[in-house]
């Protein structure tokens, strides 16, 4: 039955649709006015209402800012390093814009309800503020409505110094995260430091080189040594030289002389000496008169060799040995001042020998420092390399210390800085721009109605010329 009714209920659509209805054109007039009048009282109705029942809208706009340009530190410890800390522009990298990041910390529900919280309001009645990004600009525009002016400001602050709080939290956060990764590797640092001290004294306590102070010491106490011992040399051939020349000068050695004021110095053999010298010059003279034969000569003769032997017996008690020559070199009274050049004889004999024990003396000491500094050679070429470790160490250690602690006042490397450039405003007067929204779509639905009721009323012209052609 239904494909039976099917075609007829189609052609009267058609007609519907084509010729309308039956009723006059006076009729039909009224029925398309009364039905525009319905439609415009409808629109009307609801913009009124619409208009009426939206609040005032107060919106407090604020701006804030990133600086552009970067900071920088640096720290130079002396004889130790140096600590650098630097903040770059938050612009360098083209890829990233940091107001974007602000941005969606901006609109986060985190700092939204912390906000809420701050003016007391539950987060739907606080809202979210609109953001504006101006392009190549480090501008970020924000503004949020209220029901009241003063309302709409204070949310407007309590948004800023949520942001500004959550900021600080996060740099905290930052700063405390990069100071434990470097309290790690410090650490570390402190570990060599006490490791390479540990080193030197264990060296030090092993070899008894305190420091390459001592080591320096010690090849200036051989310099000294030697400087020492040239000057030592020089005198010493000083002194051979005068020994040399009054042997040459009385033709004995320093044996003979000491010997001879042995001799000198003895009273016995000084009477016995005096005895012969004027025995023999008697025998000299009385020679001069008498023959050989005479007996005072014979006399004489006799008593000189008596006195002669006499002299040798007591040469071989004092000196041990005979030496008739010399015993005959000393003279009674020592006109010439022989015994005074043999006391310098012995004198400078005496210095020289002093002088080549002294020097032997020091050989020997330079000799024995020479083998010292030559073992310690290699120690101190590694105390060396120990303390360079060591200071090296002190330096990576004290460097990284002061890096964290530089660290510490570069606060925005991560999160860079944000300024209020403009406070919030507190408005004058109330957004209509809901109102003109409301007005707006109003005539424009209005301006549709009127226009579908047109195409209606003047469709069955149309119609018929499109569907005979």
């Amino acid at each position: 039955m239904k494909n039976k009714h099917h075609p007829s209920q189609l052609l009267w659509l058609k007609r519907a649709a084509i010729k309308g209805s039956s009723l006059p054109v006076n009729a039909r007039r009224w029925v398309y006015i009364k039905t525009a009048l319905a439609a415009l009282t409808l629109i009307w109705t609801l913009a009124i209402i619409a208009i009426a029942n939206t609040p005032a809208r107060f919106v407090s706009k604020w701006t804030l800012i990133l600086p552009g340009a970067g900071a920088g530190a640096l720290v130079s410890l002396d004889s130790i390093g140096q600590a650098t800390s630097t903040s770059s522009s938050p612009y360098l990298s083209s890829a990233i814009d940091p107001r974007e990041n602000y941005k969606a910390l901006s609109m986060s529900q985190i700092l939204l309800d912390a906000a809420a919280k701050t003016v007391k309001l539950t987060p739907q009645a606080m809202g979210k503020p609109k953001l504006k990004l101006p392009n190549q600009t480090g501008l970020m525009q924000f503004n949020i409505s209220s029901t009241t002016a003063q309302e709409a400001q204070d949310k407007a602050w309590a948004h800023y110094h949520s942001l500004q709080a959550l900021l600080s939290q996060l740099r905290e956060d930052e700063i405390n995260q990069r100071e434990n990764g470097i309290k790690m590797g410090i650490d570390g640092f402190a570990t060599k430091v006490s490791q390479s001290q540990a080193k030197i004294l264990n060296f030090q306590s092993q070899i008894g080189l305190v420091s390459l102070d001592q080591f320096k010491e010690l090849a200036l106490t051989i310099e000294r040594l030697r400087h020492s011992k040239v000057n030592m040399v020089s005198k010493l051939q000083g002194v051979i030289a005068s020994q040399k020349m009054l042997e040459m000068h009385l033709s004995l050695n320093a044996q003979q002389a000491a010997d001879l004021l042995k001799l000198k110095n003895d009273q016995l053999y000084q009477q016995l000496l005096v005895i012969y010298t004027e025995s023999t010059t008697t025998l000299a003279e009385y020679s001069g008169r008498y023959g050989k034969k005479h007996p005072q000569i014979m006399t004489q003769t006799q008593q000189q060799q008596a006195l002669f032997r006499a002299l040798r017996k007591r040469c071989k008690i004092l000196l041990g040995y005979q030496d008739d020559t010399l015993m005959l070199m000393l003279s009674a009274d020592d006109i010439d001042g022989r015994a005074q050049l043999m006391k310098q004889l012995l004198s400078v004999t005496t210095e020289a020998e002093g002088l080549s024990h002294e020097l032997r003396s020091l050989t020997e000491q330079i000799n024995a420092w020479d083998t010292r500094l030559e073992d310690s050679n290699d120690d101190a070429a590694k105390l060396e390399d120990l303390h360079r470790e060591h200071q090296v160490a002190t330096a990576v250690f004290t460097s990284a210390l002061a890096k964290m602690d530089v660290g510490k006042a570069d606060i925005y490397s991560a999160y860079p800085l944000l300024q209020l450039l403009a406070p919030p405003s507190l408005p004058l007067k109330a957004n209509t721009m809901a109102r003109v929204l409301t007005l707006l779509g109003g005539i424009v639905a209005s301006i549709f109605s009127l226009a579908g009721l047109s195409i209606m009323w003047i469709r069955k012209p149309i119609l018929q010329k499109i569907l005979t052609t």
